[in-house]
């Protein structure tokens, strides 16, 4: 069994009671896609973490990669927050991690009232291990450290880990409303993705369902609209009421268009909803990367 801390960013500045809305949801986003997935775990959370156990870390890595809200993520080892108890960990963590010469740092938190600071925790931790490796001849280095440590003290637990794995950030999905995506392209797809970031369910309407398959590992309940009544050889966003009739159906907010500054200047569309550009601000490079790692996530 594996254990991984979750961080996130923005849910933390809003109030309490808000705050608690969106982490519920966070947490319920993340079990989701790991039933979806056919694996099982466990998650707990309390003020600015969640905390998940799991028998395969490899795919929790790839599952928590793609949940919207998560900042980052680490494998962690647990343990009191007894100096004595934290030292020890740190120690075993450190054997077969460092070798002659490693240049490294402890990276130090702590959240709660203890009987050490954080300035206490990463230098007794780093003493420890500096100790316990001296045949090593470790070199302390907080400027530029070949390894880091990292312990974070939270209430009466620890969590010691190696390293950061960035999540796609923003806001956990279905947190913000509801709105329907026109996919018409595999660029479309970025603003759609940009708009999921966000937090708002997203409703596709795809030309081909092809063009959306990579989204499905970001939104395994994304819901597909058809094209009931809709002429071929016109553009789906230049169909408004296509667009309105699943607008009212879903009770969609807004309308999300792939268009650039180019598309803005051809084409018009006249419809009593709010109209959302994500990319219009993305150069054709920016546009590229990020469609390269939506569809290899």
């Amino acid at each position: 069994m594996v254990q991984f801390l979750i961080r996130y960013g923005e849910i933390g500045l809003k109030s309490k009671a808000v705050r608690e809305r969106f982490q519920r949801i966070l947490v319920n986003n993340i079990q989701n896609h790991f039933m979806k997935m056919g694996l099982e775990c466990r998650t707990t959370s309390d003020y600015g973490r969640v905390y998940l156990w799991t028998e395969n870390a490899e795919d929790a890595r790839t599952i928590l990669r793609r949940v919207f809200g998560i900042v980052s993520f680490s494998e962690v080892v647990e343990t009191t927050s007894d100096m004595e108890d934290i030292k020890k960990v740190a120690i075993g963590i450190s054997k077969g991690l460092l070798s002659k010469g490693t240049h490294f740092a402890v990276r130090a938190r702590r959240t709660g009232e203890h009987d050490f600071t954080s300035v206490d925790l990463g230098r007794d931790v780093g003493s420890a291990i500096y100790l316990a490796n001296e045949e090593l001849e470790l070199k302390v280095n907080l400027t530029k450290p070949e390894v880091e440590v990292f312990v974070e003290t939270r209430q009466n637990k620890t969590y010691l880990f190696i390293g950061k794995t960035p999540g796609p950030g923003g806001m956990p999905l279905g947190s913000q409303g509801r709105v329907i995506g026109i996919a018409e392209n595999r660029r479309d797809i970025v603003s759609i993705w940009l708009m999921m970031k966000r937090g708002c369910r997203v409703f596709v309407l795809p030309k081909d369902e092809s063009i959306i398959d990579s989204l499905w590992a970001w939104d395994p309940d994304m819901k597909l609209l058809d094209f009931e009544n809709h002429t071929p050889d016109i553009p789906i966003s230049q169909n408004p009421e296509l667009i309105m009739t699943w607008a009212r159906r879903k009770k969609a907010e807004g309308l999300v268009l792939g268009w650039d500054l180019k598309d803005l200047d051809e084409n018009k569309l006249d419809i009593p909803l709010p109209i959302f550009h994500p990319r219009i601000g993305l150069s054709d490079q920016e546009v590229l990367d990020m469609l390269e790692m939506i569809e290899k996530a």
